[in-house]
């Protein structure tokens, strides 16, 4: 699962990872955060290696640890 460490991205701009994205899973809220479409997301990690503040982080998914 891929998240947006708030604390560190800027938001006071257009993300950049949003053309970065293969699958077009990343937007950006009223505030000026990225959100990410987990129905769209392969997490291919792209993101998170294209974060230019590195705000994007990849986690393991509490879900799939059964």
């Amino acid at each position: 699962m891929i998240q947006v460490n708030k604390n560190i991205c800027p938001h006071n701009h257009v993300c950049p990872l949003i053309k970065a994205c293969p699958v077009g899973a990343i937007s950006q809220d009223s505030d000026g955060y990225p959100v990410i479409d987990y129905s769209l997301c392969i997490e291919c990690g792209k993101c998170v290696r294209k974060c230019p503040k590195k705000a994007m982080t990849q986690v393991a998914d509490a879900s799939a640890q059964v």
